[in-house]
Formats: C-alpha cells, structure tokens, sequence
C-alpha cells in the first residue's frame, strides 16, 4: 500500500490517498471514500482515519482508499458536497476505478456525512457503511436506494444509538437494505477497537457488489 498526500486545484481540497499494492491502470478496483471525525483541522486530517481504521479494516478489498479534509467544517453541507464529489471525479478520471464498487464510510463526523452523502448521492455509491454517526431527521423520508450498513455502540455517550436506531427500524420498515450491528463496551473516542466491526463489514460489501454484478 503506498500512501500520498495531495491538494486538488481549484479548490485546494486536500485528500490522502492509499493505492494498493499491485495496483495497474489496466485493472480496475474498488474505490473507498473515508470521512474524518471532527477535530482540530491541521493539513491532511484525513490521514489517521485512513492509517487508523479504514485501511486496516477495509484494505482486503484491495481498493484505492481516500480521505479528503473536510473543507467547510462539516461534511453534511452543500459545499463539503460539491468538493467531495468533484474528488471523487478527479480520482475516477485518474486511477483505474470501478464505478460499481465505491464504498462512502465514516466515523462520528464523517459517520454523519455518510448518511448525507448517501442519501443525496445515491448515483455515486454502490455501498454505504456509518461509524457512530447520527443519520439527518429527513433520512427516514428519503427515497433511500443506497444499501448501507451501520455500527454504532450502546455507549456511544456523544451520539446516543436511539436515534439511529429509529431511523434504521423505519428504513427497514419500507424495504431499504439495511443492516445495523450494536457494539456492547466502546465508548465514542475509542476509534481504534471499531476496526473489527468494520472489517466484519467486508462480506456484507462483497456481497452487495455481486449482487449488483447479476443485476
């Protein structure tokens, strides 16, 4: 896996980025996005939710992980959008990636810009997967199309699971394909012990792009 730091101009959106090992232009792979927490903001903040939980998590579906910083305090607002996504499409007309396979992922901050982006960009996803975040009040009035699957922990005592467990109940309800797991024991800034939640994750990816793969 190499890793590189880069800006986007204009914009000056930075993101890190991870490449897998025995990555070609001729192959292409799956394409990870990894929103960061909140925090203090020093130049490539994305980088530990990349090191610390989602490449050791996710690095078995051998795909091109990156993690922009946030570039306008929350991921959930129409400009950390509109930067997101013209990432997304740089490193799409860049890198060799399959566009059936690109994964939105995030803890607390970027769990709570998973839902959004997910919901409003059900075009650009083929899979969603929230870490402690909060789902918006509108989540449950979304034509949801994106499966996604949620983790959250009973003791989460910044982001109370209630919430996010009514909004899962309702999306379950009207058919989404949706799957919650609760953790027992994790407090909200233990980030590093939701590495083999996430990673129990990877089936349930796998299994949602084969699924897409028949359709």
């Amino acid at each position: 896996m190499i890793i590189e730091q880069n800006v986007l101009h204009p914009g000056d959106q930075r993101y890190t980025i991870a490449v897998p090992t025995g990555y070609t232009d001729e192959t292409p792979v799956p394409l990870i996005l990894a929103l960061h927490f909140a925090g203090h903001g020093a130049p490539y903040y994305g980088r530990i939710i990349l090191e610390e939980l989602v490449e050791p998590a996710l690095g078995d579906l051998g795909g091109l992980i990156v993690a922009p910083d946030c570039t306008s305090g929350s991921w959930s607002n129409p400009q950390s959008e509109a930067d997101v996504l013209t990432l997304l499409d740089y490193i799409s007309n860049n890198y060799a990636v399959d566009l059936e396979r690109v994964v939105v992922t995030g803890y607390s901050m970027g769990g709570n810009g998973t839902w959004y982006l997910a919901a409003r960009n059900p075009d650009r996803f083929s899979a969603a997967v929230v870490l402690s975040g909060w789902p918006p009040e509108e989540a449950g009035r979304v034509d949801w199309q994106v499966p996604i699957y949620v983790i959250h922990s009973r003791q989460d005592e910044l982001m109370p699971l209630e919430p996010t467990q009514y909004i899962v109940n309702a999306l379950s309800e009207q058919g989404v394909e949706i799957k919650l797991m609760v953790l027992d024991g994790i407090t909200h800034f233990e980030t590093f012990r939701f590495i083999e939640p996430l990673r129990s994750a990877v089936p349930w990816i796998e299994q949602v792009w084969q699924g897409k793969s028949r359709s």
